[in-house]
């Protein structure tokens, strides 16, 4: 018998990460974890991604949750994974499906409370194509630079930023600074919202996942967890894809008009360039799929993004472990990851509706 929705979710990454392998054995999920090789979390521990395998072995159609993305986004994805365990509900629907779960895409920015992973990557801006192809430009987030990730975080380097990023957004437009500074950027290592030069451990580790797992299945259907946007506890379901494309109908016949995609501007998210949802498709053809992610608010637009700039700083220029990081680290955690019994009950409520008509589709 599974507790109140509350118990579900965790104050710290080994805290999650000890429900969800518990919650797993005691499904009788089939258990893989992959350790992070060249990375460690607090007090030098270990870090993984795990993933929880239920269904048959002869089934044609897969549902995949996907936890942990953008780091303290996890313990909302990780609650409402150990949730579907501790239910029944991943067991119930493994009658027929097979059920995958991916618990921490992002496991060292989860343990230290940080947006982006080891390499100051955000994770859903480093699913490109292609690599060896010229990299999508993003000119305002070149101009804004050194105001978006400021190497100093002394009063007057913090108040020029924001007097700086405020002028742009003056004469721009909110949206557009959305946009410049979240949409993905390759030319600034340690600047905000960085896809990198070449896949990460965690992409190719994915890809290993879906691999071994989905690929070659009639149908699949994936949904990666994230927070920080929109109303405090709403959960929107947002795609990466054209509301014209095949993708865009094939996740609206799951969801209808609920769906809100980066490219016609109906999203609280902004048009993103490698995106994690776009690569899956690619990995997943010529299956029938739909990738989509949900986003749940939490705080405020501004709040969000500071938390994510002092984070980002922390991990390029300061010491995680040092006397500064607890605030920063707790300031990110918060933006992230409300932890309060009302949000906590929200997003249940919602990842169930969500994820319970994917499952009944496939079903």
């Amino acid at each position: 018998m599974s507790g109140a929705p509350e118990s579900f979710f965790a104050h710290t990454y080994f805290e999650a990460r000890d429900k969800f392998l518990k919650a797993a054995e005691a499904a009788g999920a089939h258990i893989e974890t992959h350790i992070m090789p060249h990375a460690k979390g607090p007090g030098g521990r270990a870090i993984a991604m795990d993933s929880a395998v239920l269904g048959p072995k002869d089934a044609s159609a897969a549902l995949v949750v996907i936890s942990g993305t953008h780091g303290p986004e996890g313990y909302c994805g990780s609650g409402v994974q150990v949730g579907l365990l501790e239910t029944g509900l991943a067991q119930d629907w493994a009658q027929k499906l097979r059920v995958v779960l991916i618990h921490a895409h992002n496991p060292y920015g989860f343990s230290w409370d940080s947006r982006f992973n080891e390499d100051n990557i955000d994770l859903n801006r480093n699913y490109l194509k292609s690599f060896e192809a010229p990299l999508p430009t993003n000119p305002h987030y070149d101009l804004l630079a050194p105001w978006a990730a400021p190497a100093a975080r002394d009063e007057a380097s913090l108040q020029e930023a924001q007097v700086k990023l405020l002028a742009f957004a003056g004469e721009h437009g909110f949206p557009a600074l959305q946009a410049a500074l979240t949409g993905g950027q390759y030319n600034h290592p340690k600047g905000v919202y960085y896809g990198g030069i070449a896949p990460s451990w965690s992409n190719q580790t994915i890809h290993k996942l879906l691999s071994a797992h989905c690929v070659g299945l009639d149908q699949v259907v994936t949904i990666d967890m994230h927070t920080g946007l929109g109303p405090f506890g709403v959960g929107e379901i947002i795609t990466e894809a054209a509301p014209s494309s095949d993708h865009y109908q094939r996740q609206a016949a799951i969801w209808g008009d609920e769906i809100r995609s980066t490219k016609d501007g109906s999203s609280v998210s902004a048009d993103l360039s490698g995106t994690m949802d776009a690569a899956l498709v690619r990995a997943l053809d010529p299956s029938w799929c739909a990738c989509i992610a949900i986003e749940f608010g939490t705080v405020d637009t501004m709040s969000v993004f500071l938390a994510t700039q002092a984070a980002c700083w922390l991990h390029c220029y300061g010491d995680p472990s040092g006397p500064e990081a607890c605030q920063i680290q707790a300031d990110s955690r918060a933006a992230f990851y409300p932890e309060t019994d009302e949000w906590k009950n929200m997003v249940w409520t919602r990842s169930l509706d969500v994820i319970g008509r994917a499952a009944a589709y496939l079903i």
